[in-house]
């Protein structure tokens, strides 16, 4: 596994190394500059000095000396030869400029009046040559001044000036190293501090929340987004538990019932209509059972995604108005109205068999949790980007407290937990299938006193239905 540290302290070294390579590389190439001019100065200032010699009609000036090449390069490094129009050298400061080389093509140049320089190898020498004509009436018939000088020294000083360059590359390396493994390490120090944090976190200390270097403005993120999580999880692990808990009651209250009815049933011997009684509670719980497991397979298919709508254009009216026909016949005498005409306005996309669904839950929790003689007002209304359906009653409502929790799972308002015929999923499947359509679902306190459940549906507006494959 790469580390993060290693991988900033290589990145930040290498890229340091680059950066003093190219700097340094650009101040060799200046020096190298500045030192060449340096000697083409130099030399022009030698046959300025050696044309004025010539123009007095005076001799070249001999250097005696070593007869070493290398010691005289090291000394004098000053080369002076006066030859005539074919090149032939007629006097010179010192006997190794006798023999040095002569370029043709720069020798003609200078008979023509210009200054021409030229490096060349001589004697295992680089040398730097300057030709220039000689004054008008030289002595002895000289027509072209060659100043010369070895870049022996030029390239001694230049190794140097490279040594020492490339050392303080290596030494810059090696020092930016060590402070960027420093500085990698004190930069991740703190990730190792909300590490340890989290890892300590536990299903017992779900709780616990990350405190470390939640100060610092670069942390400040990823500790608020980690606390988020944790208090999502929390809140998930405590739900669970919940449900868990929940489920146990809803699935122990059945199943104890139908225990004490075929305990009775086994007491005695019973007549035919005694047993079919029996068999008729017990087939009861069985529903409830059923009902349950089925309420929690449909709610685990739309979480997971497999359970897909199949969206539709939709008269919401119309849905509404068949829902409530479904739920009459069981009203009890409780007063169900539906409001709000049907048309383009009430149209949206969605799965008429989901919303259906919804529509019956709705229903059918007003009918368990109201007394008879309850009204219960279903409203269909639409808004420019929306179409609501509203089922609201004037029964005895919940308090406020309770109503954002209405559609977790397995909830009841009922804290005395009295048992009824339903799972208890109803309004959390709604809230699955609304979210699944876009659309969202709120309860709140109905203007009658009692609850009222709100559907919010994307309007279908008429560029949206003219796209509509009804094929």
């Amino acid at each position: 596994m790469r580390s993060l540290r290693r991988t900033l302290a290589v990145r930040f070294s290498l890229t340091t190394f680059l950066a003093l390579l190219l700097i340094s590389l650009w101040a060799f190439l200046g020096t190298h500059y500045s030192l060449s001019r340096q000697i083409d100065e130099s030399l022009k200032s030698t046959l300025q000095l050696e044309a004025a010699t010539l123009a007095a009609r005076l001799p070249v000036v001999f250097q005696p000396g070593s007869n070493d090449l290398d010691t005289f390069v090291r000394q004098v490094n000053r080369f002076i030869t006066v030859r005539d129009s074919a090149g032939n050298a007629l006097s010179a400061n010192t006997v190794f400029a006798v023999n040095l080389p002569v370029d043709s093509a720069r020798l003609r140049q200078a008979l023509s009046g210009e200054h021409v320089i030229a490096s060349q190898s001589w004697s295992g020498h680089r040398i730097r040559s300057l030709y220039a004509a000689a004054p008008a009436g030289s002595v002895g018939g000289a027509a072209v001044i060659q100043v010369a000088a070895s870049l022996q020294p030029l390239g001694e000083v230049e190794r140097r000036i490279f040594s020492l360059m490339l050392g303080t590359v290596l030494l810059g390396t090696a020092a930016t190293m060590v402070g960027a493994s420093w500085l990698a390490r004190v930069a991740v120090a703190p990730v190792a501090a909300v590490t340890a944090q989290a890892e300590a976190i536990t299903p017992g200390s779900m709780g616990n929340r990350i405190t470390a270097h939640a100060d610092v403005a670069e942390f400040k993120g990823l500790v608020g987004v980690l606390n988020q999580m944790l208090e999502r999880l929390d809140g998930a692990y405590q739900q669970q538990r919940r449900i868990i808990a929940d489920l146990g009651h809803d699935l122990r209250t059945p199943l104890t019932a139908l225990r004490g009815e075929l305990e009775v049933a086994l007491r005695s011997e019973r007549t035919t209509q005694e047993y079919q009684a029996v068999l008729e509670s017990c087939l009861e719980e069985v529903e409830h059972l059923s009902s349950i497991g089925d309420s929690l397979v449909l709610l685990a298919r739309i979480e997971a995604g497999d359970l897909q709508p199949q969206l539709a254009p939709t008269d919401l009216a119309d849905l509404a108005a068949d829902a409530v026909r479904r739920i009459q016949s069981r009203s009890e005498g409780r007063s169900i109205t539906l409001h709000g005409a049907g048309g383009a306005g009430a149209d949206a996309m969605v799965d008429q068999k989901m919303i259906g669904l919804v529509l019956d839950h709705l229903l059918f929790n007003t009918l368990q949790h109201t007394p008879v003689k309850t009204r219960v007002d279903v409203t269909v209304s639409s808004s420019v980007r929306s179409v609501q359906i509203t089922v609201a009653d004037d029964g005895p409502g919940i308090s406020d407290d309770l109503l954002p929790h209405l559609f977790e799972r397995l909830y009841r308002a009922d804290q005395a937990r009295t048992r009824s015929t339903g799972a208890g999923l109803g309004l959390t499947i709604s809230a699955a299938i609304m979210e699944a359509h876009n659309g969202s679902i709120r309860a709140a306190r109905s203007e009658f006193g009692g609850l009222q459940i709100t559907l919010d549906f994307p309007r279908l507006t008429q560029a949206a239905a003219g796209n509509v494959d009804l094929g």
